[in-house]
């Protein structure tokens, strides 16, 4: 899994903001190896290795019944009027084969799923329209065939196909969103060495999906701030409507030197995007440099245009603004890492980027629920990372300052509704030969949120209507958690047991998440996270 926070490469798109790799492994081809585990959140295994001497097949998957816990103690506890049972699985199965001398296939299958159900025995207070039956369920699959063929010494050739299902609901009692989505993805790219000094990426990106939304809410008025009007103020708007999206993207990733002694990588790039939900073409240079000052130090830098599509449901007529424009940023990078190892597995190694981001053409609704592109922003800050290893133990420090600020006409500039100052990660672990001793600490400065001031009483429909102070300029507490965790290994002839402790939360610190209201907003209720939470496994692999 590859975090790319800013300044990736044209291979990426439709995206402002930073985006998730994920590439999955190729099976092991050497034996048949496989894993199993069980504690008290989930359980899960894998299998995997050779199926001939040609090929090979992965086998894995993970299934939670934390929600069962949670429903089962809500039961025994007549006080509690409102039930959490989160509950998730994943699946994945790779085959891949040898078709000839240049040749491979590799076909993979991922499946999830995500619901997280609340069930109401009364009535919100503050929204006499909420009650019964709450949830929120996300899953999808994909059926992913890959071929690679290496065409000749110089030039080699990448093809994949995801061809699967998207589906989202969010129910509310009688009000819900749902939206289902077939969706086939294509991407080729032909990597072309022309020399040792120069070489090309040409490549395709596609996504077609054809969906249909079925939408029952209510209009609620801008939700700038984050705080809604209760939904038995609204009109309701009910319909179904399919969509039909193409996003097309071609792109040509370079990279050169000047002569091979050059310490300089010149990386120019360039992008096309056709987004058919607005009929948008836009085009987005990219460059990148890098310079390795000796082989300890390299120093980069990298600007470009990034892109996305506006959101479905922000263009549908019956909900939204057919006109909106793509929402675009200009990304900025400058950064370092130098290795001060000597070419050793022990040592320190340190990382330093800053970024800027200049936002343009984001979508927000007025004051008459009516999507426009109205927005801008800016965001800033820099990143240290830092890793030292010397024998058995090994340590690794990571922080980022970040300000990400918000301009809505009307409402002026203010933090965005995910704006975290401070974000720090102190990572350290023991390990000898049996015993593995973890720990991680966390520091993140609070969100902010929109204060609510007062509220008036709407008669017609028996509710409190919120009255909001300076949109984001309230914060939470700081977010803190240390975490530890401790494994121990009993190693047999053909096989290895583990044993277990994690401990989320060691010191039970109440980390806000959310505030939760009186029905005519006088009071205010905390919403904590999860309390301590130790978690005991066993684990067997061969």
């Amino acid at each position: 899994v590859d975090l790319l926070p800013s300044g990736y490469g044209p291979e990426y798109s439709r995206a402002i903001g930073g985006i998730i790799g994920l590439t999955t492994k190729a099976p092991k081809e050497d034996r048949i190896h496989g894993m199993a585990y069980v504690d008290l959140l989930n359980t899960g295994g894998l299998i995997e290795g050779p199926i001939d001497d040609k090929s090979s097949f992965l086998v894995a998957g993970r299934y939670s019944y934390v929600g069962q816990v949670l429903t089962a103690f809500a039961e025994e506890n007549e006080s509690t009027s409102l039930t959490a049972a989160p509950t998730f699985y994943d699946f994945t199965s790779i085959y891949k084969r040898q078709l000839n001398k240049k040749s491979n296939v590799k076909i993979t299958f991922l499946a999830s799923k995500d619901k997280l159900e609340l069930v109401a025995n009364e009535p919100f207070d503050n929204d006499p329209a909420l009650r019964g039956e709450l949830f929120n369920k996300t899953d999808f699959f994909r059926i992913i065939p890959q071929i690679t063929t290496q065409l000749s010494s110089k030039h080699k050739m990448d093809h994949s196909l995801g061809v699967g299902t998207d589906k989202i609901i969010l129910n509310f009692s009688t009000n819900y969103f749902e939206l289902n989505s077939d969706v086939l993805t294509h991407r080729s790219e032909i990597i072309s060495e022309w020399n040792p000094n120069y070489k090309t990426f040409f490549g395709f990106d596609n996504q077609w999906d054809d969906s249909l939304v079925s939408v029952n809410l209510p209009t609620q008025g801008s939700s700038v701030g984050g705080v809604s009007s209760p939904f038995s103020v609204g009109d309701e708007r009910k319909f179904d409507a399919q969509i039909q999206r193409s996003q097309i993207g071609v792109y040509l990733r370079q990279e050169f030197k000047l002569h091979s002694d050059s310490k300089w990588t010149f990386l120019p790039n360039l992008r096309f995007d056709h987004f058919s939900s607005n009929k948008d073409n836009q085009l987005q240079p990219r460059l990148q440099l890098r310079y390795q000052w000796n082989a300890d130090l390299l120093l980069r830098a990298s600007a470009g245009k990034y892109v996305q599509a506006p959101q479905p449901q922000e263009l549908l007529k019956e909900y939204g603004n057919d006109q909106l424009k793509s929402p675009n940023a200009t990304h900025y990078n400058l950064g370092f890492t130098k290795d001060f190892r000597n070419g050793s597995l022990n040592g320190f190694q340190f990382t330093n980027n800053y970024f800027y981001k200049d936002l343009k053409d984001l979508v927000y609704s007025d004051i008459e629920d009516i999507y426009a592109n109205s927005g801008t922003g800016t965001i800033y800050g820099s990143e240290i990372q830092a890793k030292y290893r010397k024998g058995q133990w090994s340590s690794q420090f990571v922080y980022t300052y970040l300000k990400s600020e918000r301009t809505i006409p009307g409402f002026g500039t203010q933090p965005s509704q995910n704006d975290q100052t401070h974000n720090l990660n102190l990572i350290g672990s023991y390990n000898n030969q049996f015993w593995t001793f973890s720990g991680r600490l966390r520091f993140v400065s609070g969100l902010p949120y929109t204060p609510v001031v007062g509220a008036t009483f709407d008669s017609d429909n028996d509710v409190f209507i919120p009255t909001l102070g300076t949109i984001y300029s309230e914060r939470f507490r700081d977010y803190q958690q240390l975490d530890i965790r401790i494994d121990r290994k009993f190693v047999y002839d053909k096989w290895i047991l583990s044993a277990y402790l994690d401990i989320q939360n060691v010191l039970n610190t109440q980390n806000v998440q959310q505030i939760e209201y009186a029905y005519d907003y006088s009071e205010k209720e905390l919403v904590m996270g999860l309390p301590i939470l130790p978690t005991f496994g066993i684990k067997g692999e061969f």
